[in-house]
């Protein structure tokens, strides 16, 4: 007994010391020990666990954690023991920038395993690793690519029916959460392009598809998975079927999971079979299927190990579920702001009954872009949704940094974000007031040279700004052209707080208890 205890003492003062030891290293010989900051955060990662995870009952509140840092020490901070942040819209593209061979720009290696997926494009923390894979996939998701009539983005460019966005129209209620709704799309639409299958989530009452609150649920975690990477370890190490009982809301994440494989077998059975003499998918399938990203991933020249079926599955999952939350952001702000102000209503209807006199007709995507006035909108919607709110670091692994005086060894990450991007006062004055107007007219930045569209940064920047960038602007003119021109729409029991930023979830979140923005449908 008395052994055991002893051991137990030493164990603890063992552990103790270790963590004093690492808080000396970290506040007093860190390369970062001179960066300015709150003494906690150079200590520990347990101060930014606090606000992720516990601040306010709900956590998601470091983001405007360091924001009160910014104001307290200056526009660079040492926020984590291992990461900057700085806040100078004119930095941006110093940290966002191209990464080439001679500066490759890397990810936070950390991150990659906050979402199941750490072999996706999207994760892939090492530059060299994330270009090739970036380069099989970009040209799929292309503005010429997007444009062309398929059977997919024809029907909705063109306005041929049904189209994704026909299918919510017609089945929005009487009275209707935009939120729901708003999901349903951008998830229809991102998996035909691996598989050439729906979700078929607009069959859902209201749009209230299980597969559609699963996936937002998962951002919910999504802190939890970035600190605690044993949880999501436990969680993919359980049979699916064990796991869909012990946590009944992601079932249908599991059963998408399950979907996916199969089709990303059927994929590579099928590039087996052309191979050996035989079509893709049988005679009838391989001259009526359209092409999917699938098809250009293949022909692209990845090495063979880069075509593995586990790392094909994690870029089909997450295709399918990227974008679905901030592009319903985005909409659901700007639908709440266009119905909230008269004025900017009124103008926006007469624009879009001036454009389209039949409104079953709706104009390509590359007429609805002329608008101007649809186009402010946008902006200004992208603008207050800002798309991801978290911080997504960069590691300049060759060069130092160098900001003011001060000297950014390579190595560190740096992060930059569109919330303290979007809100400078000094580049976008009120910037917590909805004026479409600030875009009108070719505006410019404070310096009078750099146009207004270069500080807005809701896709990132540089060599990983989101792939699907043109698609999710697609998304956003023809869904809020058709949405405004087909239907008198009102606001319910809906107030500005159900669509302010309260919660960072990696989206942005309103407060805990909103109920969305809900809409009486009069026509």
């Amino acid at each position: 007994m008395g052994g055991t205890l002893d051991y137990a003492v030493l164990l603890t003062v063992a552990l103790v010391l270790y963590c004093m030891g690492l808080a000396f290293h970290r506040l007093y010989l860190s390369p970062l020990a001179k960066f300015p900051g709150p003494t906690l955060t150079a200590a520990t990662h347990w101060y930014q666990r606090y606000f992720d995870l516990v601040a306010k009952g709900t956590g998601g509140q470091f983001v405007q954690e360091i924001k009160r840092m910014h104001e307290k020490y200056g526009p660079i901070v040492r926020i984590a023991p291992d990461e900057l942040h700085i806040d100078d819209p004119n930095y941006w593209s110093e940290v966002y920038c191209n990464s080439t061979t001679s500066k490759p720009i890397d990810k936070q290696a950390k991150l990659r395993y906050r979402f199941g997926v750490p072999d996706a494009v999207f994760s892939t923390p090492y530059a060299e690793q994330h270009r090739q894979r970036r380069q099989a996939m970009a040209p799929f998701f292309s503005k010429q690519r997007l444009r062309k009539a398929n059977g997919r983005v024809g029907s909705l460019v063109e306005g041929h029916l049904p189209s994704p966005v026909d299918r919510i129209c017609r089945h929005l209620a009487a009275c209707s959460t935009l939120g729901t709704c708003f999901r349903a799309w951008p998830s229809m639409l991102s998996r035909t392009w691996h598989s050439n299958r729906s979700t078929n989530c607009s069959a859902a009452p209201d749009f209230n598809a299980p597969l559609l609150g699963a996936t937002a649920s998962t951002l919910w975690a999504s802190h939890w998975n970035a600190h605690f990477r044993l949880v999501r370890q436990l969680m993919d190490s359980l049979p699916d079927r064990l796991l869909g009982t012990l946590m009944p809301l992601f079932r249908p994440i599991l059963e998408l999971r399950v979907g996916i494989t199969e089709q990303v077998n059927e994929i590579l059975s099928g590039v087996k079979k052309k191979q050996q003499g035989s079509s893709v998918l049988g005679d009838d399938d391989s001259q009526t299927s359209d092409p999917t990203i699938f098809d250009d991933i293949l022909a692209s020249d990845l090495p063979p190990q880069e075509l593995s079926f586990d790392r094909l599955t994690q870029d089909a999952f997450a295709i399918t579920s990227a974008g679905m939350e901030t592009t319903k952001s985005t909409l659901t702000l700007a639908v709440f702001y266009t119905l909230n102000q008269p004025a900017v209503h009124a103008r926006l209807s007469a624009e879009l009954a001036e454009a389209m006199p039949d409104p079953n007709v709706i104009l390509p995507w590359v007429e609805l872009e002329k608008l101007p006035y649809l186009t402010a909108i946008i902006y200004e919607s992208l603008r207050l949704s800002y798309g991801s709110v978290q911080r997504s670091p960069r590691i300049n692994r060759l060069h130092a940094w160098k900001y003011g005086d001060w000297v950014i060894p390579p190595g560190v990450a740096v992060g930059m974000d569109a919330y303290h991007m979007h809100t400078n006062e000094a580049i976008f004055p009120e910037p917590f007031a909805f004026r479409p107007e600030r875009w009108l007219g070719d505006p410019k930045g404070p310096d009078g040279r750099q146009p207004l569209l270069h500080y807005l940064c809701s896709f990132g920047g540089g060599s990983r700004i989101c792939i699907a960038m043109h698609l999710a602007y697609m998304e956003l003119y023809v869904g809020l052209a058709t949405l405004f021109r087909r239907h008198q729409l009102q606001l319910f029991e809906t107030e500005e707080s159900d669509v302010e930023f309260a919660l960072e979830m990696l989206a942005p979140m309103p407060h805990w208890g909103s109920r969305g923005v809900r809409v009486i449908v009069n026509k």
